[in-house]
């Protein structure tokens, strides 16, 4: 129970309350109109909400008769605590969503089991698409100052996210190849061949969402507005915002990290129907949510698919390997410690940690079912 509300019973004068159950027995003391308070407020909620606040609002139990002044469940209220409290638990249960506006009950379990007599809530396939490494760098770099004698191997992401239908979401778009060229990445495959190995319609991906603009999740903007003429982008605005319009950005501590062409493609598309400029947390489809999680950068966005698995994140550069989510420890990489720790929690609560995939694991090559060349089904 999340919490129990409690009422200083009153005197006749101020209220009527009875107890049920025999006479000398702990009973359940309810005020005399309990029933049609609960009729009342099935006006403002659902039916399943105010069976749930009416749990909360009368749970308490006493021994013996109802006196002035008595406290139910050791808490002790006044009238206007018992409504405040009381308007608190209807906003609770009158704002339940799940998934982004799907029926209520859908998904409400903790990694995306369906509650039995919801509405069906779409479920997507998700794949990791490997477009270049591996490479190797100190594990110090990706795991907060542990390991500098140590190294790690990593490789280089998107992912794809595909309905029944055969509707495509790409999750960011890999490295252009201008820039792939220029930082000779090992291995490296133009992101719009490697969508091709999926065998997926260009005209079938709606939506690219763009996790954060680093060179390595964004630089596939030289070419994707082209090669998926359909396609809208999503990006948080605080991330828009800093990289593509802050001077700062700029500045040489930012330059190892960014595409100028991948910038200017996106600065290309302001204003127009294509590019969506997203403020926080919000669903783009039934079953797929966009979740903000700043602290690698200032804007860097996570997004949530339902699967038949459960509720999978794609967690872009949250975390580089899955340890971080395991261990409670970030990259070297981090722009805001204070607001990754807070993303952190926010992701590791929303599922299961086996269904978190952090930005460059090998394990998402390695550890999971090949449909295609380099590319794997995570779920």
């Amino acid at each position: 129970m999340p919490y129990t509300l409690a009422y200083r019973l009153s005197s006749p004068a101020t209220g009527s309350w009875h107890r049920s159950g025999p006479s000398g027995s702990s009973g359940l003391y309810r005020p005399t109109d309990w029933m049609s308070r609960i009729q009342r407020s099935k006006r403002c909620c659902r039916v399943t909400g105010a069976a749930w606040i009416k749990s909360q609002i009368w749970p308490g139990r006493l021994p013996g008769p109802a006196t002035e002044g008595r406290t139910v469940m050791g808490r002790r209220l006044d009238r206007r605590g018992f409504l405040v409290a009381g308007a608190a638990a209807l906003g609770a249960a009158a704002s339940m969503n799940v998934m982004g506006g799907v029926a209520a009950g859908a998904q409400a379990e903790k990694g995306g089991k369906s509650v039995k007599g919801a509405k069906a809530v779409e479920q997507y396939e998700v794949y990791a698409l490997k477009y270049a490494g591996p490479f190797t760098s100190k594990l110090a770099m990706v795991l907060w100052m542990e390991g500098w004698d140590q190294e790690i191997e990593r490789n280089y992401y998107f992912w794809a996210v595909r309905s029944k239908t055969g509707d495509t979401t790409l999750v960011d778009t890999g490295t252009g190849p201008t820039e792939g060229a220029r930082r000779k990445l090992k291995n490296y495959v133009n992101p719009v061949e490697a969508v091709a190995r999926l065998k997926i319609n260009p005209e079938q991906v709606s939506k690219v969402v763009i996790t954060h603009i680093h060179f390595d999740h964004v630089g596939g903007m030289e070419v994707f507005p082209k090669a998926f003429p359909k396609a809208r982008f999503y990006v948080q605005k605080k991330e828009f915002d800093f990289w593509v319009k802050n001077p700062v950005a700029k500045r040489k501590p930012f330059q190892g990290i960014t595409d100028s062409l991948a910038n200017q493609a996106l600065a290309d598309l302001e204003g127009s129907k294509r590019l969506v400029l997203v403020d926080g947390d919000r669903p783009i489809a039934p079953g797929l949510e966009l979740l903000l999680a700043p602290g690698h950068t200032v804007g860097l966005q996570a997004v949530m698919v339902n699967t038949a698995k459960g509720r999978v994140i794609l967690a872009s550069d949250c975390a580089h390997i899955h340890r971080s989510f395991k261990e409670d420890i970030p990259s070297c990489l981090i722009t805001d410690m204070v607001a990754w720790l807070k993303s952190y929690d926010k992701l590791r609560g929303k599922t299961s940690l086996d269904l978190i995939f952090p930005g460059h694991d090998v394990m998402m090559l390695n550890d999971f079912p090949k449909v295609a060349e380099e590319v794997t089904r995570l779920a």
